[in-house]
């Protein structure tokens, strides 16, 4: 009988962003790859009720509003009965309540736990609701997290940010996967988006929030337009913080409205189009774990515009897209330079993008070291992705 890993999470819906599907495309990964049981339980809000993409349907949810506890007698009941059938507990996620109470019952119950805090201790976050989240960590998640047995880094990076928030925990390096992604017909989407035909697509796909450089994005655009008359921007994906209204009225303000598309939320069928008809995926963020979106674009063989915080390694270096920073002119005049590419010089980073996808961020590949790390932590032999 294989052993069985228990993956926590809060919220399943597309607004809440990309720890849930990297966590389930995790969970999922796993039970192909070993054969193991692979348990997921998603702590979210009664009306949660549409499903990121990537996360199954056969999550356990529990409901329950507002403080989220040891008190809170659903989720204890629910978090129990999953600890107790479990052999490894990975906790996903920082700053929530479900964290502490899924740490401390798999402590009580000598459960070894794995956290993963998907960037959520990067320099910007701990800044945002910095007085907050300074008592909070000292009071609560600083104490909680060093009780795991083992801390999972995206990258090189956040395993740095876990030494600086004081951490002294044995650390495993551990980055989000992916799966194939295969191209499809536009036919239907460019039916939908009929101003988009003929354009050169710029795809900004991320909840619309001020943390993901969407301001800094459409601040650079009228510079990207004058210089390229084709492009156009879609942006796709939630409002998030009322940031909506003001990426709007920049809209506005700027005059650039004809070049600029805002969809919602996509998801299924017509997201793989998006990533089919765009020509660039842009992400400026200010702070990423390892943006889900950005390796679904690599994946599909889309080049990528990204800021060194998206955490996404070897971009530059093999020629699958550029990382800039996320000021305006910079930005700008790295998307101006990507979109006067030739069409040739375009396939080799489309190119190289499907390699750095499957040679780097392959679930299969993930997998197999996340078994070597769960393994140790049931006692077998250190694994290779251990850091110290």
């Amino acid at each position: 009988m294989g052993a069985r890993i228990l993956d926590v999470w809060s919220h399943v819906s597309p607004r809440y962003g990309g720890v849930g599907p990297a966590a389930a495309g995790l969970a999922v990964a796993i039970g192909r790859k070993t054969g193991w049981h692979a348990s997921m339980l998603a702590v979210c809000n009664p009306d949660e009720h549409e499903f990121s993409d990537g996360i199954p349907e056969t999550v356990n949810v529990v409901r329950t509003w507002g403080v989220r506890g040891m008190g809170d007698a659903r989720l204890k009941s629910g978090l129990a009965a999953a600890i107790a059938h479990c052999d490894v507990c990975h906790v996903h996620g920082l700053w929530l309540p479900h964290t502490i109470s899924t740490r401390s019952m798999a402590h009580a119950l000598n459960k070894p736990v794995l956290s993963s805090v998907h960037g959520m201790l990067e320099r910007w976050e701990l800044n945002n609701k910095r007085l907050k989240k300074a008592l909070y960590s000292l009071f609560f998640e600083r104490p909680s997290l060093s009780k795991s047995h083992c801390l999972r880094a995206l990258s090189e990076r956040e395993a740095n940010d876990y030494r600086r928030y004081g951490l002294k925990n044995p650390i495993v390096i551990v980055p989000n996967g992916v799966a194939h992604l295969r191209r499809v017909p536009l036919e239907s989407f460019f039916a939908r988006f009929p101003q988009l035909a003929g354009k050169q697509i710029v795809l900004y796909l991320s909840r619309v929030h001020y943390k993901k450089g969407i301001l800094k994005l459409l601040k650079a655009w009228p510079e990207v337009i004058g210089k390229c008359k084709e492009a156009h921007l879609l942006v796709a994906g939630p409002d998030y913080e009322h940031t909506l209204a003001d990426a709007q009225a920049m809209v506005s303000s700027s005059r650039v409205e004809n070049s600029v598309t805002f969809c919602g939320t996509i998801s299924g069928d017509l997201k793989m189009a998006a990533l089919s008809a765009a020509r660039y995926f842009c992400l400026p963020s200010y702070s990423e774990g390892l943006s889900v979106a950005a390796l679904e674009a690599l994946s599909i063989g889309l080049p990528v515009v990204l800021t060194p915080e998206c955490n996404v390694d070897g971009v530059a270096d093999c020629g699958a897209g550029v990382v800039t920073s996320n000021d305006p002119s910079q930005l700008g005049d790295a998307l101006s330079q990507c979109l006067r590419l030739s069409d040739s010089q375009w396939n080799a980073m489309s190119q190289a993008a499907v390699r750095l996808a499957r040679e780097r961020f392959d679930w299969d590949r993930i997998a197999e070291s996340l078994r070597l790390a769960y393994l140790w932590m049931m006692g077998g032999p250190e694994p290779s992705c251990l850091v110290g």
